[in-house]
């Protein structure tokens, strides 16, 4: 297979060595011509890159590179020359390749289905590697600084403000200053001088809008009439709403000061929430909002972040007539986040935490493998990024606490010289303060699976230089990819192993030998313990201990509220109970392989051990998943529907006191009905399927007996009666 773009990749290999005019000459081509070949609007022919390095004078970068070039990969898509995983690539391509006539000859049944674990396995490590994007996704509660920890990180700062404040590109604030998530993402110049800065939108729907409208003018006549006293709408929706709209509150002149709020007008003229909720949505135009994208080709960086800087609040906050309430915000720009990786990062700078972390957003980037998560707090730790890391352990994501989370904590001078050291006495210097917060902070992460290896960061973004937190993201990255690497290892030496070794006699005992455990193991676990809790506990305590404008807003919605979702909790429990039912069967499978790799008469087959450990996590993150997804699917296409219910609910919001507690009863009484009995039944159902499916499936399936073979004859118990 080819490379792509090879242009950029000979250039890397002239810089230093030729100038673009004397590769020219030697090529007797013009110098244009050399430039739109080298940044890829070119395409060279193999003719015109073989004088190319010829041009180099036996250079060798560029005879490593002429090796690579003309390699045949049989398997795998070829990387560029500078991947940073390259030689490993090509030895897995060649341990494919190897496999591959492994797989369609003769094989006993046990031995076929390692091959194709092994194919599989190495495949998905590879096209891990392969791919050089990741994301790095920032989450914290509402205020704790992270937007501005974010733009000082990747150098989005103003040069000419005159406060840090004003330096930031993106909008930042005292809380409920962000309107949605935003992704930053580094889009390559190309052939132009800077480069291109860019905002894509994507909306909300106009029904979401709709309701959004609905929460606030409910709140305002609600409020005029004295029955509540704060909006149920969160500010910055509300603030941005009003925005599109243009009925903005204003202080009034005057000593007396006080708020002018044109909306609050409008309801003499509208007096219910469903006319005044039309008027309102009728000022936004939303016909008229239909851009989703905004461009802008700059003549200097600085330039390019000032424009990105005034149209990103513009769009933040509604002020944009032609672009409508965001959901998500991507913002491009032609700047490295990490400049000196060759990796292609992208920030997301999350929405920020108001009660429960728990969010359906926030889970996508938790379980996404290719994402680190920065979990960042004030200095003063937050208890809900701790909640997070709790979280996962519950869920059986151990490996992704120690693999794939950071804590970042976002400190202020200020804040650090005021504490004091545990003896009262006040601390001298940021160092110490800094020491002390990491040892209270480490105490707190060690309870946890996993938390031990989870590393700490103290970074004050209006002080500190970027390099340092920057090259620690990035050494988190690189060891992500690591871990990948040597599991990519692993399976090419198993895979050497069984293609070159099965046949020897240790070899086989020792398969023999897994084999028998392994059929033990299958046969004692083949059914997980009962149900201890009900399915949908998680959902009640979620209801039962959030606050009762977000029961509102979720009941509101039919269950699917961002900081309440029904179906989340449904399938946290669900994905809860999976695992702890299955806690024992992994230790018991887990303690077998740990004696297997000290038995001397299993060591022929050590790496064929370390792989199947490695694949005993992965079967069992596959059975959760599974469980998760499938217990939410039933209980959204069942509750979900169901407006007598959850109208039943937002119906209880004018009866005052007690509207929390008469939903969640409301809710319980719906799971406890005879008519929906089916559900947790089908619930049980799936989870005890995917466990066989995803768990003890792929373990029998390394114990069939070869049909070549005859059936061992099995010897009689003791005092059995001899058969006539």
């Amino acid at each position: 297979m080819n490379m792509t773009n090879i242009g950029p990749e000979l250039a890397q290999l002239r810089k230093g060595k030729l100038s673009q005019t004397e590769m020219a000459a030697k090529l007797e081509m013009d110098q244009s011509t050399i430039s739109r070949l080298e940044s890829g609007v070119l395409n060279p022919s193999p003719e015109d890159v073989r004088k190319y390095l010829a041009a180099l004078d036996g250079d060798p970068t560029a005879m490593e590179f002429a090796k690579h070039w003309a390699s045949e990969w049989k398997i795998l898509d070829k990387p560029a020359f500078r991947h940073p995983y390259r030689k490993d690539l090509w030895l897995a391509d060649c341990a494919l390749a190897k496999l591959r006539p492994f797989t369609v000859a003769p094989t006993p049944p046990d031995l076929l289905e390692q091959a194709k674990m092994y194919d599989k396995g190495l495949r998905e490590a590879a096209a891990f590697l392969l791919d050089l994007k990741h994301n790095l996704s920032f989450v914290g509660n509402i205020a704790a600084g992270k937007t501005s920890a974010i733009c000082a990180m990747t150098n989005l700062l103003i040069e000419s403000a005159k406060s840090f404040k004003q330096a930031v590109v993106l909008e930042t604030g005292p809380g409920w200053i962000t309107q949605c998530e935003v992704q930053i993402a580094y889009m390559d110049p190309g052939s132009d001088e800077v480069g291109k800065f860019g905002l894509v939108i994507y909306p909300h729907p106009d029904d979401e809008i709709f309701r959004q409208a609905s929460d606030v003018c409910s709140s305002l006549l609600a409020m005029r009439d004295g029955k509540e006293s704060e909006s149920r709408a969160p500010e910055e929706v509300e603030r941005a709403l009003r925005s599109m709209s243009g009925l903005v509150r204003k202080t009034s002149p005057g000593p007396d000061g006080g708020i002018e709020d044109p909306l609050l007008e409008l309801a003499h003229i509208y007096n219910t929430s469903e006319t005044l909720t039309a008027e309102f949505i009728a000022q936004m135009k939303l016909e008229e909002r239909t851009t989703s994208d905004l461009w802008f080709n700059a003549h200097s960086i600085q330039e390019g972040l000032t424009w990105l800087q005034t149209e990103f609040k513009r769009v933040n906050n509604g002020r944009n007539p032609k672009v409508s309430l965001p959901k998500r915000i991507d913002v491009f720009v032609p700047i490295k986040l990490l400049k000196n990786s060759l990796l292609d990062v992208k920030d997301i700078d999350t929405k920020g935490v108001d009660g429960s972390p728990l969010r359906p957003d926030l889970q996508a980037h938790l379980d996404d493998p290719r994402t680190i998560t920065i979990l960042c707090s004030r200095f003063a730790p937050d208890t809900t990024m701790l909640d997070l890391i709790d979280h996962l352990a519950a869920t059986g994501k151990t490996s992704a606490i120690s693999e794939r989370i950071v804590f970042l904590v976002l400190a202020r001078q200020e804040e650090a010289l005021a504490i004091n050291n545990e003896d009262g006495t006040p601390v001298e210097t940021v160092e110490e303060a800094y020491a002390l917060r990491k040892a209270q902070i480490r105490s707190k992460l060690a309870k946890y699976p996993g938390g031990r290896d989870i590393p700490i960061f103290f970074y004050d973004a209006a002080q500190d230089k970027p390099r340092a937190v920057n090259d620690f993201l990035q050494q988190k990255l690189e060891a992500l990819r690591s871990s990948q690497a040597v599991r990519l290892r692993e399976f090419i030496s198993a895979i050497d192993d069984l293609v070159t070794r099965r046949q020897e006699a240790e070899v086989q005992a020792a398969f023999a030998k897994l084999r028998e455990r392994l059929q033990q193991y299958a046969a004692v676990h083949d059914q997980l313990p009962q149900r201890t809790t009900p399915v949908y506990a998680r959902l009640i305590d979620a209801f039962r201990g959030s606050h009762a404008r977000t029961v509102w807003a979720s009941a509101r919605r039919n269950g699917d509220w961002r900081n309440l979702n029904s179906y989340l909790y449904v399938g946290i429990g669900a994905n809860t109970d999976a695992k702890t039912r299955s806690d024992k069967a992994i230790t018991d499978l887990d303690a077998i392989l740990e004696d297997l790799l000290k038995d001397p008469d299993c060591s022929p087959i050590r790496n064929h051990l370390v792989v199947l450990k490695s694949d005993v996590a992965a079967w069992r993150l596959k059975f959760l998943e599974k469980v998760t997804t499938r217990s939410q699917e039933i209980f959204r296409a069942v509750l979900y529907p169901d407006n007598p219910l959850w109208n039943a609910c937002e119906g209880f919001w004018p009866e005052g006191t007690g509207f929390r507690s008469k939903v969640v009863s409301k809710i319980e009484a719906w799971c406890l009905a005879n008519n929906h009995q089916w559900i947790q039944e089908a619930v049980e159902g799936i989870t005890i399927k995917n466990w066989r499916d995803f768990f003890i499936a792929p373990i029998a399936s390394l114990c069939r007996p070869d049909p070549a073979k005859p059936a061992p004859i099995a010897e009689k118990p003791p005092g059995s009666i001899p058969a006539h």
